[in-house]
């Protein structure tokens, strides 16, 4: 059985990335992993390649999968064009919450959740043809929709018992110069819930009952009013569950091979790096609970130590890096461990509202006061501290905007490296899907915008001057390149009368134009 895999994460409505254009995610290599392990024959495939080849990549293929967040459905669907319905078409990845959506384009069946659950039944019923027995898959028989959810998450000895294809890694373009993602957790901690009323499929207010807060991990893990798990905007721990931590041998020896191919960005992948091996602390129980206990200083030390004793990672020919942190987690002890190993390397904060009641309310699980104080520890430690937050967000007024720049300029001052700014998008199956995205024209919203724009252009500002490396990936036009600043930084555009593809470069930022900065090499 052939199957072509297609990633078409963060590709939006375009069928291209045109943001985290350098990010290569777990998830497809994943499923090109368990494939292989079943006696199936994968192919990953970029959905750019698909939709842009004069030639049809697609041709002889018994079978399509297809990868892809909410955001990325009509990418998903032109694909689903050009298969032209020669056999079964699946999606699946994150936009699974859009089933009937996806259903309803035409694609045959629809993977909720967690690959492992799903994939060994599915590759039997692709043979056969009946679906039934498939748990976690979605699908439409004698027009009736049919979804065999399964109870639970990916458990051992199921969870970690395949590995993510390494080689699948060459199928991307420019794949040496990008940010190569490695899982280390699955799921995420925060079992927490929102306070904000929930709109979808009725209205519904939170009781106040404390269970997701202050009851046994167990009980957390429903509510019994029906509200999803996590901050308000997010659909991490209802997707893919409690954080469980992949063993720190497996991790290490994907991250090995993939530098044997090529790969010099290497990112440990987590919800938050910092509940690494704090299910260990718990298990049997599952880990629920985002602030206790505290971080697993011991498993966090030997990740990062077995990582980076990698020898490329020593020569500085390889560049690790981690991305989020919950604030609440972050401690002296935590900030030296993560400076230890990871000195000059970005690691993510989310704010998302500077506003103390508006922040709790989300559902997130840290203070405003944590947030500082982890951008400051951070800082002091030799990490670049990057704080995301979110305009729009249900429950936003002019005071939890107010609230928020005063915050940001706080968190600058105290040594944030760049601040982020996302639009708030409503996630089908999230707590807050039954809620609107914010207006172009709402001036709430346009205020933080234009706040955090001149930040950003700020931070690029104190680039000029400064010499950088840069991985260049493909001309740019004439005499004209465009690379990734290592190990972590804007997109960048080199002037040359030399052809610098494919090299790693230092070059002196001249000027900043928009997201981008205009380099010199160094002669």
């Amino acid at each position: 059985m052939r199957v072509a895999v297609v990633d078409c994460l963060a590709t939006g409505s375009t069928g291209r990335r045109l943001s985290s254009v350098d990010v290569i995610g777990s998830g497809p290599r994943l499923v090109v992993g368990i494939l292989k392990k079943l006696g199936a024959e994968p192919h990953l495939v970029e959905c750019e390649r698909v939709l842009s080849s004069g030639a049809d990549v697609l041709k002889g293929f018994d079978v399509l999968m297809v990868s892809g967040m909410s955001s990325d459905i009509r990418s998903a669907f032109m694909v689903l064009r050009k298969w032209r319905g020669r056999g079964p078409s699946i999606a699946g990845g994150p936009m699974c919450v859009e089933y009937r959506d996806l259903l309803k384009l035409g694609f045959s069946a629809v993977v909720w959740g967690e690959a492992e659950i799903s994939l060994p039944a599915l590759v039997r019923a692709l043979d056969s043809g009946d679906f039934r027995g498939v748990p976690n898959l979605i699908f439409e028989e004698n027009g009736r929709l049919v979804a065999n959810f399964a109870l639970g998450y990916a458990e051992e000895p199921l969870l970690w018992s395949f590995e993510p294809d390494t080689e699948s890694v060459r199928s991307y373009r420019y794949f040496w110069a990008c940010r190569v993602y490695v899982e280390v957790v699955r799921g995420c901690s925060n079992f927490y819930r929102t306070t904000i009323p929930i709109k979808v499929p009725e209205v519904v207010e939170c009781a106040r009952c404390g269970i997701c807060r202050f009851g046994e991990l167990e009980s957390r893990i429903s509510c019994p009013l029906g509200i999803p798990p996590g901050c308000g905007y997010c659909l991490v721990p209802r997707l893919y569950g409690p954080a469980r931590s992949r063993p720190t041998d497996r991790i290490v020896k994907e991250v090995a091979e993939l530098i044997e191919l090529g790969a010099t960005r290497v990112v440990l992948s987590a919800p938050d790096i910092l509940d690494y091996g704090r299910d260990w602390l718990v298990k049997p129980s599952p880990l629920t609970d985002p602030r206790q206990p505290p971080a697993n200083l011991d498993a966090l030390e030997k990740l990062l130590s077995s990582v980076t004793s990698i020898p490329e990672f020593k020569k500085r020919e390889v560049y690790l890096m981690v991305e989020n942190v919950k604030p609440n987690l972050v401690t002296d002890e935590v900030a030296r461990v993560l400076g230890r190993y990871l000195k000059g390397t970005t690691v993510n904060i989310g704010l998302e509202t500077g506003d103390n009641e508006h922040h709790v309310r989300l559902g997130r699980p840290s203070t405003i006061e944590e947030v500082l104080r982890a951008v400051k520890l951070l800082r002091e430690c030799g990490l670049k501290p990057y704080v995301y937050a979110i305009y729009g967000l249900p429950g936003e007024s002019w005071r939890t905007v107010r609230s928020t720049i005063k915050v940001l300029k706080k968190a600058t001052k105290l040594g944030a490296e760049r601040v982020i700014l996302y639009k708030f998008r409503p996630l089908r199956g999230s707590a807050f899907e039954g809620y609107p995205p914010p207006s172009s024209r709402d001036r709430k919203a346009l205020t933080l915008k234009k706040f955090v724009d001149t930040l950003e252009i700020s931070f690029k500002k104190k680039l000029v001057g400064k010499t950088v490396r840069i991985a260049v990936a493909d001309a740019y036009g004439e005499n004209t390149y465009i690379g990734y600043t290592l190990p972590h930084g804007p997109v960048a555009l080199l002037k040359s009368g030399d052809d610098l593809r494919n090299k790693i470069v230092d070059a002196v930022v001249l000027e900043v134009k928009r997201r981008k900065v205009v380099c010199s090499p160094v002669t």
